[in-house]
């Protein structure tokens, strides 16, 4: 099968990285910081959205690029979308217990880091993202549906819109080798948003298995999740965070559903 993981951002530095050294041997050994990209939504012609997609790597070489950049700073990544099996942590607010649950982070490794414009400014940094909108948040990639899709309707209660979604699961091969992952991690499992008629195709084509090839951009997202605690048992809301692809177009390549005029 194919394989294709490739993301490509150009953004600004949100807050000063956070770069690990080694205390004993002074050795770089990872970096993470987020950063701020821009968008245009599709299906909203002129309307502009920022995400905030997590950097991360083990590399040192990189990790030491990276220690040389500040909040501020105008940034090309290209890279692949990682995706890796975490404990999350949330606080219960009833008796301050810490509660771990298993979930996924999702994030960006850098293959490719060129610092550019230093020290911009919040307004500044935003100019230089308009200009590059386009190419400010690609992301491309081929994957298998490793669940069924799931689509849904709902009305705008201002606008009284309908907007229609379909997400799904795919597992991605690796395209790139990262060494600093254990050597029998090939594959990431990220989740796919898609809006209005793009998603209805895909409710009428996808099914598990079908193979596709997605090019987007990458959306970040915060959102509250229900937990009840470990410790006294009571239920109580936290906010997880979420990044997704979403497509600006879809190819069914394999084992899809084909329309009647397609038979």
């Amino acid at each position: 099968m194919a394989k294709e993981n490739y993301v490509i951002l150009y953004g600004q530095v949100r807050q000063n990285p956070k770069v690990f050294i080694s205390p004993k041997s002074g050795e770089y050994n990872g970096a993470v910081f987020q950063l701020k990209v821009l968008r245009r939504l599709r299906n909203r012609d002129a309307e502009l959205r920022i995400d905030l997609p997590v950097i991360l790597t083990k590399n040192p070489e990189l990790s030491k690029q990276i220690a040389d950049i500040r909040k501020g700073d105008m940034v090309e990544i290209r890279g692949v979308l990682t995706t890796s099996e975490v404990l999350k942590v949330s606080i219960c607010p009833h008796c301050g217990a810490k509660n771990r649950k298993a979930g996924v982070n999702v994030h960006v490794t850098p293959i490719f880091i060129n610092p550019q414009e230093k020290g911009q400014t919040d307004e500044t940094g935003l100019e230089l993202l308009k200009k590059k909108c386009e190419i400010s948040n690609i992301f491309m990639g081929i994957g298998t549906l490793c669940r069924e899709p799931d689509y849904h309707e709902h009305r705008e209660e201002d606008s009284h819109r309908v907007i229609k979604t379909c997400a799904y699961q795919i597992a991605m091969n690796r395209k790139y080798f990262i060494r600093e992952d254990p050597q029998d991690l090939k594959t990431d499992y990220p989740w796919i948003k898609s809006f209005g008629p793009l998603a209805e195709d895909d409710k009428d084509h996808l099914k598990m298995n079908t193979l596709v090839y997605i090019s987007g951009s990458l959306q970040t997202r915060s959102f509250a999740k229900h937990a009840v605690c470990d410790q006294c048992e009571e239920d109580y809301e936290w906010n997880d965070v979420a990044m997704e692809i979403v497509p600006y177009n879809t190819e069914y390549l394999s084992d899809y559903i084909k329309a009647e005029k397609e038979e």
